[in-house]
């Protein structure tokens, strides 16, 4: 039955009537698919408020608030948005950059002298990109389960830590960054980035239900938040000085009109959002993951900027390149799930509803989430063969099609569910290391050593000095 509703959806054509609204159809769509999600990955509860061209074609709400209570979701509810607080961040700083206050290019101790010397070469663009290297103090604080006073203390307390990877080779998430963003800010600004948050964004765009909490703080109409297994969640106190990082509460209409006021030029110039909205450049030259520390990818003949929020919250603008064309803004928030399903998942379900045409690569990976996680060969078949259609020869592409259609059932719904989606991985790239050890991997998981075992065999055949898969074999022989 689900399979058959998935598909009708794919095939409908069009989102719109004449008018520019939804189609009651399609919303009824939506409204179905909000709860599909609910049922496949356990969501708990679930806002959504996608709108087209800046303007708002759908809200829908599913779910609990309060499992413990029943207590349903309305749209009065407030969720913990975490991360997202990021992409106020990156604005403020645009704004600075805008002004020629603050350059890209120059190094992070340009501003703060204090920082450690061996981070001379980390510029303020590494650190909006995620390309710094620089130490990931918020390991070390859950590990010390203790945070330090302030910022300076926190930056001169990692003189001694390994940076992680050399300067601008590769992207990894880092909190670091986004607080020596914060601290360059102030330091430039002479205000705190509360103050600039509330002058600059939550007043002026009248952002009433937004703002940061400690996990301390009671905040009216608050959802409750939970972990996998839908066990309550237990949030971290972040102080105040970490908020250019953490600890944001938002609502979906309050996240969209943000997005949409910054599309339309409200905090900095259409024109230098254009120039800083670009992916940064790796040392090898391909591009990075993030623009200006929004998240950054093209799919569908769409560019897609925005930001996750504790894989529980989902902000995304779609527009297409030269910002010309239809764009869209959508904002998914959740108070968590059963297995840590990504917000991409969730995101892209409902967008290969509103139109199939223009989406054609989130409704693929709907398609073929349901046909994995129902088991059904035959429907993985005709989605790859539909995945060809839009790869081409391009065999790289349709490996990571498969690849990350996989890892998402793996972590959507279970390892045992993500079995089918594995083996047929392997089926189509049976030379694969990463479709062998995915599949040996879900094995472990549900405690079939063997099979996974076997699997791992078939990685040193391909690859003899996988010191990985050596190691796996090692470990499940001596597991009982």
């Amino acid at each position: 039955m689900r399979s058959l509703f998935i598909v009708l959806l794919l095939f409908y054509t069009s989102s719109l009537n004449a008018s520019g609204q939804i189609d009651a159809s399609i919303k009824a769509q939506l409204d179905k698919q909000l709860k599909l999600n609910s049922e496949r990955y356990g969501v708990v509860g679930q806002s959504v408020r996608i709108l087209k061209n800046n303007q708002p074609i759908y809200d829908g709400y599913y779910g609990l608030a309060n499992i413990e209570l029943q207590v349903p979701i309305t749209d009065k509810h407030i969720y913990p948005s975490y991360s997202v607080t990021k992409l106020f961040t990156s604005v403020l700083m645009m704004q600075l950059v805008e002004r020629g206050v603050v350059d890209l290019k120059v190094s992070i101790r340009t501003y703060l002298p204090y920082l450690p010397e061996r981070w001379q070469n980390v510029t303020v663009e590494h650190t909006l990109n995620h390309t710094s290297g620089i130490p990931r103090y918020f390991d070390i604080a859950m590990a010390k389960n203790h945070f330090l006073p302030n910022k300076k203390e926190v930056f001169l307390s990692l003189v001694d830590e390994p940076d992680h990877f050399p300067i601008g080779t590769r992207n990894q998430y880092n909190n670091t960054n986004f607080l020596i963003l914060s601290a360059i800010i102030e330091t430039k600004t002479g205000k705190s980035y509360q103050e600039l948050v509330r002058d600059n964004i939550i007043l002026p765009l009248k952002l009433n239900n937004t703002g940061h909490a400690s996990a301390l703080k009671v905040v009216k109409n608050m959802v409750s938040s939970y972990s996998t297994q839908l066990t309550k969640n237990e949030d971290v106190d972040w102080p105040e000085y970490t908020f250019s990082h953490s600890a944001l509460y938002s609502t979906p209409t309050d996240l969209t009109t943000f997005m949409t006021a910054l599309v339309k030029g409200q905090f900095i110039k259409k024109e230098t959002l254009k120039r800083l909205w670009q992916p940064m450049k790796l040392l090898n030259g391909n591009d990075g993951r993030y623009a200006f520390g929004f998240e950054y990818k093209f799919q569908d003949g769409f560019i897609h900027v925005g930001h996750d929020g504790g894989n529980r919250i989902k902000l995304r603008h779609y527009f297409q390149p030269g910002f010309n064309g239809d764009n869209y803004t959508i904002a998914y928030l959740t108070n968590g799930n059963s297995n840590g399903v990504w917000t991409d998942v969730l995101a892209e379900s409902m967008m290969s509803i509103v139109d199939s045409q223009q989406f054609k690569q989130a409704s693929l990976n709907e398609q073929f989430l349901a046909a994995a996680i129902e088991g059904k060969d035959k429907d993985l078949q005709r989605v790859f063969s539909n995945a060809r259609n839009i790869f081409g020869n391009d065999l790289k592409a349709l490996e990571r099609f498969l690849l990350y259609r996989a890892y998402a059932v793996r972590y959507g719904v279970g390892a045992k569910a993500s079995i089918a989606a594995f083996e047929f991985y392997v089926k189509q790239f049976p030379q694969s290391t990463s479709a062998l050890s995915g599949l040996a991997e879900a094995w472990a998981a549900i405690g079939n050593n063997d099979k996974a075992i076997d699997n791992y065999r078939k990685v040193l055949e391909i690859t003899p000095e996988s010191g990985n898969a050596k190691r796996r074999i090692e470990a499940l022989e001596k597991t009982p």
